[in-house]
C-alpha cells in the first residue's frame, strides 16, 4: 500500500458546509464526514463552564495546551491548564516575570486544513493527514518551507518589554506602534518568533467554527470585552482553563489557551496583503508589508471602501474573505467586515473592545502598514520543531 493510500485510510476529517444562502447564522452550518452527528461545542454562560459537546478528545483540542517557551525555541515546561501561575508539576510559573527568558505560549500541534466553495455552499474541513492536495498545513509551515510538528502563539496580547514583543501575564498591552515596529518587537524574540499571520489566525477561526457548528462566534463563545473602551490588562482568564467567554460584553474571551482572540484590541497579521484590491498571501518565507513577492489569492471588484455587517464571503483555498456588506449582526457571517481597494491594506482581525457585535471572525482590510493606534496590537508566534513525518 502507498504512503498516500495509508494516510487516507487512516484520516479524520471534521468537515463543514455553510450554506451561502441561509441568513441565520446557525442553520446555515452542517456537519460533513466524521463531524456528522457530533454534538457543537458552546460556552453555558449561566453556568460560567465551557460545554464541549462531542469535542473534548478530538485530536486538536488535546494536543492544545498551555506551556513556557524559551527564546531559543524550546519548550522549557508545561502550564497547569487550570490554573497559569503553576507550572503543571505545581511548582510556581513564571507568567509573569519580565527577566524570564521566554513567552507564556499555547501549543497547537498537527492538523491540515481545506477551504473552498461552490456556486451555493462553503466548504472548512480538518484532517489529521494531507488527505489530498487540496489540503495545506501553511499554520505551521516554517520560513524555509519545512513542516513543522505545530506552532506556538501567544497565550497574552503581547506587552513591550524593553522594545521586545512579549506574551505575559499583568501587562499594559502593545499600542501605536507600526505594522514594521511591531514585526521587530516580535522578532526580537529570537530567530523562531515572528508576528502572527494570516494563517494561524486562519486556521484557529476554522476550528472554532466547526466545533461549534456555527458562523456566530460570540454567541457560542463569549462577546469578549468589546464595549468597555479601555482594553484589560493581560491575565484576567489565568484560571479559566482552555476556553471561557461571557455574554457581558466586558470579560474576555478565551480560546484554545488563548486570551482576546476577539475584543480588547485588533491583531494586526502577516503574509496577507490587500493591495489595492488585489488580496495576496504568503504561504511561507520572510513577510513584507507590501505584496511583494506573494501570490494572488483574490481580487475585489470594486475602488472604493465598504464596511458593515458582512452578508457574503469568498470562501478561497486560502482563507475566507467578506466581499459584501448588507448584514446583521446575528446574521449570515455575523460579523463585521472592511475592505479599502485603494490602498495596500495589512490585516486587522477580531475587533477591540468597542467593536461590540462587530468582533468574532471579523476581517478588517483598511489600514496601511503605517497606521499606529492605541486599539491595534501584533500577536506573536513561535515556530515549533519539524515534523517526525514530513
Amino acid at each position: 500500500m502507498s504512503e498516500t493510500m495509508a494516510a487516507v485510510e487512516r484520516a479524520v476529517r471534521f468537515g463543514i458546509k455553510i450554506n451561502k444562502n441561509e441568513e441565520d447564522s446557525n442553520k446555515r452550518v452542517t456537519y460533513l464526514y466524521d463531524a456528522a452527528g457530533m454534538i457543537p461545542a458552546v460556552m453555558d454562560f449561566v453556568e460560567g463552564t465551557f460545554n464541549y459537546g462531542s469535542w473534548g478528545n478530538v485530536e486538536f483540542v488535546k494536543n492544545n495546551y498551555p506551556c513556557m517557551v524559551k527564546f531559543d525555541g524550546t519548550e522549557d515546561y508545561r502550564l497547569n491548564p487550570d490554573n497559569y501561575e503553576l507550572k503543571e508539576d505545581g511548582a510556581k510559573s513564571d507568567i509573569t516575570d519580565i527577566y524570564y527568558a521566554g513567552n507564556a505560549m499555547s501549543a497547537f500541534k498537527g492538523g491540515w486544513l481545506c477551504q473552498y466553495e461552490t456556486a451555493t455552499d462553503e466548504y472548512i474541513i480538518w484532517s489529521n493527514v494531507k488527505y489530498d492536495a487540496a489540503y495545506n498545513a501553511y499554520h505551521r509551515t516554517g520560513k524555509d518551507g519545512t513542516l513543522n510538528a505545530g506552532f506556538y502563539r501567544h497565550i497574552y496580547t503581547p506587552s513591550l518589554v524593553e522594545n521586545v514583543a512579549r506574551s505575559l501575564s499583568g501587562c499594559q498591552t502593545i499600542g501605536d506602534m507600526t505594522a514594521e515596529q511591531e514585526n521587530e518587537a516580535c522578532k526580537a524574540n529570537g530567530d523562531k518568533w515572528a508576528m502572527s499571520s494570516w494563517w494561524e489566525w486562519n486556521y484557529i477561526i476554522c476550528l472554532l467554527k466547526i466545533m461549534a457548528k456555527t458562523d456566530d462566534l460570540q454567541t457560542a463563545y463569549g462577546t469578549g470585552n468589546s464595549r468597555t473602551g479601555q482594553p484589560a490588562d493581560t491575565g484576567t482568564l489565568n484560571d479559566k482553563g482552555q476556553f471561557y467567554g461571557a455574554s457581558d460584553f466586558r470579560t474576555q474571551v478565551k480560546v484554545f489557551h488563548t486570551e482576546a482572540l476577539w475584543g480588547d484590541k485588533w491583531e494586526r497579521l502577516t503574509k496577507l496583503i490587500c493591495a489595492d484590491g488585489i488580496v495576496k498571501v504568503l504561504p511561507y518565507g520572510e513577510p513584507n508589508f507590501t505584496g511583494e513577492g506573494y501570490t494572488d489569492a483574490y481580487r475585489y471588484m470594486w475602488n472604493d471602501w465598504r464596511y458593515g455587517y458582512v452578508d457574503k464571503t469568498v470562501m478561497t483555498p486560502y482563507g475566507r474573505l467578506p466581499i459584501s456588506f448588507d448584514g446583521d449582526n446575528h446574521k449570515y457571517a455575523a460579523d463585521y467586515g472592511a475592505v479599502d481597494t485603494e490602498i495596500v491594506a495589512v490585516p486587522l482581525v477580531g475587533g477591540s473592545c468597542g467593536s461590540g457585535l462587530g468582533c468574532g471572525a471579523c476581517v478588517c482590510l483598511c489600514y496601511t502598514a503605517g497606521a499606529a493606534i492605541w486599539f491595534v496590537a501584533p500577536g506573536l508566534s513561535c515556530e515549533m520543531p519539524a515534523a517526525a513525518e514530513q
